[in-house]
């Protein structure tokens, strides 16, 4: 089965009030990537925003050469294809375009791969669950505190299992305490989670932790600026409060040396980020070797299901809020019902985008 095609483009999309203040207009900016076979075979796969166009064009020139010059290779052969594209494009193990680009390129191969064999990519992965409990991330920096505390009622009136807010957008520290203070009471014993986004040094992060030590925080995400992991592991000793982060790092190697430092309390891993399913999978076993439990973050949630579904080490995944815009380019999505993603019983990813 030979790969005849490689089309890649990049759709810009208005976001909504809110999300246009939590990260501007290039925060729904994002990569579709669709691979035809010799067999009539399509695969969709997609990443995010960050060099949107460089990312677009190596999928559409330098991947798309070279695979299609490839002889004796399947479109199955996801791991011989990986390493040709690597030994090209990233002989140094660089990361930023080409990983972007082998994201959405691996997520459009093992749709291919589903289709192919007639089975959910879950199933094949492993097929541990049928659906994964979801929560929301709905606290977004644009709301008043009212505005935030109802977004978070709300998406737990939906069957949510958990909430999330921003953080470090501008607001002072005791600002964002307040806030996040205003969420707990409104919601009594539900899950919060926080998310920096990378905003704080460490010290500021050791002040927002101390001022809702408290609040019974399920986990603080991306806490200190650049995903350090020295500062990560100075934090994690000076808090209670889980660590999570990873959900757009693209290096296996980052994951490895942050559980061989003890920095984190959960990984977040993006297909759509890390490299696709396949470096995916890789970071899932780092994790379960090291005892620490993966849960999603980054969006994507359609994207991320299989792995999470299929892997036994899976974990929770992320619904973003300032992703609805996003989530109205696909054709077709897993269905949230009872708190959980199902597994959409179809070959393939799960899922498709319209043309």
């Amino acid at each position: 089965m030979q790969i005849t095609q490689i089309h890649a483009e990049v759709e810009y999309i208005k976001p909504p009030r809110a999300s246009d203040a939590y990260a501007g207009a290039e925060s729904l900016t994002y990569v579709r990537c669709r691979v035809t076979t010799d067999e009539g075979l399509t695969g969709d796969g997609v990443t995010g925003r960050f060099l949107a166009d460089q990312v677009a064009h190596l999928l559409n020139n330098g991947f798309a050469d070279t695979l299609k010059g490839l002889k004796g290779t399947s479109a199955l052969d996801i791991e011989a294809l990986t390493a040709q594209l690597a030994k090209k494009f990233n002989p140094r193990q660089s990361t930023g375009v080409f990983v972007s680009a082998m994201s959405a390129l691996d997520l459009a191969l093992w749709d291919i791969k589903g289709k192919a064999l007639g089975q959910p990519v879950a199933r094949l992965i492993g097929g541990a669950r049928n659906a994964v409990p979801a929560y929301a991330t709905v606290g977004l920096p644009a709301y008043s505190e009212a505005e935030l505390v109802n977004a978070c009622q709300k998406a737990l009136a939906e069957g949510f299992q958990g909430a999330k807010i921003l953080v470090g957008a501008g607001r002072s520290i005791a600002e964002d305490a307040q806030r996040i203070r205003a969420v707990r009471a409104a919601i009594g014993n539900a899950p919060l989670m926080l998310d920096a986004n990378c905003a704080y040094t460490v010290a500021e992060a050791k002040r927002l932790a101390e001022q809702v030590a408290d609040c019974d925080i399920a986990f603080f995400e991306e806490p200190l600026r650049g995903n350090d992991i020295p500062s990560l592991a100075e934090l994690r000793r000076a808090t209670r409060i889980p660590l999570a982060s990873g959900q757009m790092i693209q290096s296996v190697t980052w994951f490895r040396d942050v559980l061989a430092a003890g920095a984190l309390d959960i990984l977040q891993p993006n297909a759509a980020f890390c490299g696709g399913i396949s470096a995916m999978l890789r970071i899932l076993a780092l994790a379960e070797a090291h005892g620490v439990p993966v849960t999603g973050a980054g969006g994507f949630e359609s994207a991320n299901l299989p792995v999470m579904a299929g892997h036994a080490h899976g974990g929770m995944l992320e619904v973003h809020g300032a992703h609805v815009a996003i989530k109205a380019r696909f054709a077709t999505h897993p269905e949230f019902r009872d708190g959980k993603l199902h597994v959409p019983d179809v070959p393939g990813l799960g899922y498709s985008l319209k043309d």
